[in-house]
């Protein structure tokens, strides 16, 4: 049995900020100096999209219908015991959009495994166009999202070839650095760092903003699942009429008018993304996540797009 302790590196970042496309280059790079490396992948639904995406790591670990902050903390210490016990020496813990670091980070110095692995680093993705129009968003929506970024030790602006202005860009740097002042901070396009802009320090979440709560802002999820292809002009009419309260969708979908492809789509309150994964065999289901959503009614609008 192993001694040294694991190294854990918890991935976070509201919902559609980019983990999955900064995890397909970051693994990479923690493969070259890890054999045995786990990836833990937690959605707040009950079906996995991103553990279709993600690979290239010895185990990979699907946490559903949950969320690793609250819901499924136990079964997160008992996961990571096993990981202990197969010989691991990275672990990887992609969480869901909605989740609070603080009570991730308390998880992982569990009593029962505090010995057996190191204090986790958090790396956060941001959404730099959405951040910077986060006013529009609840004030639930908007402290997570200053907690995840507070927490960090490195914070990650993706998508800043969105921010063209160069006067906001600094603006919105600077409110980063507000929130974690200690942070390694860079810019970032597609997941991939173009810039560093401070390289902070070591056990930045530990010094800083010690007045962070814990707990969970609660949100809702719809998990559909499609049975046949669906019609594209239907598809996107369902999208440019989702209401506000969806802040998130993501999922493998076929159309009609391509019926030998699937498709992983993504919308997070943008315009929406497809992309072609060619004739896999993938289950075709959508997750859609939000706040006070109306359950039914989104259902019915799906069956109505799936059996017309």
């Amino acid at each position: 049995m192993q001694h040294k302790k694991i190294e854990i590196t918890i991935v976070n970042g509201f919902l559609g900020s980019g983990k999955t496309t900064f995890l397909n280059y970051y693994i990479k790079k923690v493969l070259e100096q890890h054999e045995h490396v786990a990836l833990i992948v937690n959605e707040f639904g009950d079906f996995d999209v991103d553990g279709h995406i993600l690979d290239g790591v010895e185990t990979s670990i699907s946490m559903l219908q949950g969320c690793v902050c609250c819901d499924l903390q136990e079964d997160l210490v008992a996961q990571l015991q096993q990981l202990y016990q197969q010989g691991m020496t990275q672990v990887i813990i992609e969480a869901t959009g909605i989740a609070n670091p603080v009570d991730i980070l308390l998880a992982c110095q569990d009593p029962l495994i505090v010995q057996l692995f190191e204090v986790p680093k958090i790396i956060t993705i941001v959404d730099s166009q959405r951040f910077l129009t986060r006013g529009t968003l609840t004030v639930q929506t908007q402290n997570l999202m200053h907690t995840q970024i507070a927490m960090s030790q490195q914070v990650i602006l993706n998508k800043i070839d969105l921010v063209e202005n160069n006067e906001i860009q600094t603006q919105l740097i600077e409110d980063v650095r507000q929130l974690a002042p200690q942070s390694f901070v860079a810019t970032a396009i597609h997941g991939r760092i173009k810039e560093v802009i401070t390289q902070g320090k070591d056990g930045a979440c530990q010094q800083q903003n010690r007045d962070i709560q814990k707990g969970h802002a609660h949100y809702d999820t719809v998990t559909y699942h499609f049975t046949h292809p669906i019609s594209r002009a239907m598809f996107i009419d369902f999208i440019l009429n989702i209401p506000d309260s969806v802040l998130r969708m993501k999922g493998y979908i076929q159309l009609r008018e391509t019926p030998n492809e699937t498709y992983l789509f993504q919308y997070a309150g943008e315009l929406p993304s497809f992309e072609s994964l060619g004739n896999v065999n993938i289950p075709t289901s959508l997750v859609m996540i939000g706040e006070h959503l109306d359950k039914p009614r989104l259902r019915n609008k799906l069956d109505v797009l799936q059996f017309s």
